[in-house]
């Protein structure tokens, strides 16, 4: 019997954006932080490129390299579907297409690729203006014809640089591009929002900035205004550094963390994989002392018919080595 194929994270994520259901999307940086989120209830994670550089004490600079970033969607994906910050796709098509290639063999549902020029920073932090929309549209190209089966998110950052009639603009034409689902970056009211839903057919991702500059979105919020997926990137991360902080500045007062400040140390223990691993071990066979002969938990034999052959291949050495001496000692008589 053919046993079905499981589905790949990019059809899982398909699965789940489902009209009039947004997909609320937390930002991790690591293992931990990922199973935190799954044991939220969170199936669907995100790595972002900002998120993952500060883990490494890089600023979003275009530092980053896709081994790092195909190496934190590694991690990630053990927990979570990860979408994936692929920022400009670290060059031109052919680096486009081995960067989708590499975070689907990592195991990425989803990318985004944003009109930025290359290198590029932070769209918070820079006035540069974005590439043309026919140099976009290539960058699409490339990521659609990587053989992946990924979901690519067209993202503009031109409302930060060009304005609201540009984002609208680059938008409608990414979407009438093939583009799967659209991300205007920046906006900073619902009015906003819904000028770029009134002019695009498919579906949005909305970003909760990382900077503060777009306003929380509720769940009704997002499905009134077409939103697909609604993305939290770095306040875990900066939660986690807050908590870092104060915990550091006490340890300098020389005091001590109140014990709600801590994660119970079973816990933390938990959610990097202890029980697991526990669970693992003792399902294995258990062996017998000294017969090398796999024993089930049960106490049975798990290979009595392989015991039983090695018995009889014994037997016949020992006859074949007998009958070996005979011969010896009547050609030495």
């Amino acid at each position: 019997m053919t046993v079905p194929a499981a589905p790949s994270p990019a059809q899982r994520l398909r699965g789940r954006l489902r009209p009039g259901e947004p997909v609320v999307v937390p930002g991790v940086t690591d293992g931990l932080s990922a199973a935190l989120a799954r044991a939220a209830g969170f199936d669907t994670v995100y790595v972002s490129g900002a998120g993952t550089a500060a883990a490494r004490g890089l600023p979003d600079m275009s530092i980053l390299s896709l081994p790092e970033l195909a190496d934190a969607v590694r991690v990630v994906a053990e927990h979570a579907d990860p979408v994936v910050d692929l920022d400009t796709g670290f060059g031109g098509a052919g680096a486009i297409r081995r960067a989708m290639r590499e975070l689907a063999r990592s195991g990425a549902a989803a990318v985004h690729i944003e009109d930025q020029p290359f290198p590029r920073r932070c769209g918070y932090l820079t006035a540069e203006p974005c590439v043309a929309v026919p140099d976009m549209l290539r960058r699409l190209d490339a990521a659609w014809a990587s053989g992946t089966d990924l979901v690519v998110v067209a993202r503009t950052d031109a409302l930060l640089t060009g304005g609201l009639d540009d984002a609208v603009a680059r938008a409608v034409a990414y979407a009438e591009a093939g583009a799967e689902l659209v991300f205007v970056n920046g906006l900073r009211t619902l009015h906003e929002l819904r000028a770029v839903r009134g002019a695009v057919d498919v579906p949005l991702v909305y970003n909760v900035s990382g900077s503060d500059r777009s306003p929380w979105l509720t769940r009704a919020q997002a499905a009134e205004a077409g939103v697909a997926m609604v993305l939290h990137p770095v306040q875990a991360a900066r939660a986690a550094a807050r908590a870092v902080q104060r915990y550091l500045a006490g340890l300098a007062a020389d005091q001590p963390p109140a014990p709600d400040d801590l994660v119970p140390f079973e816990e933390y223990m938990a959610l990097a994989g202890w029980d697991d691993a526990v669970a693992f071990e003792e399902g294995l066979p258990q062996r017998a002392a000294g017969s090398g002969v796999p024993r089930l938990p049960g106490g049975g034999s798990l290979w009595p018919e392989a015991a039983f052959v090695v018995a009889e291949r014994v037997v016949v050495i020992d006859h074949f080595r007998h009958r070996l001496q005979v011969v010896c000692h009547a050609l030495i008589g």
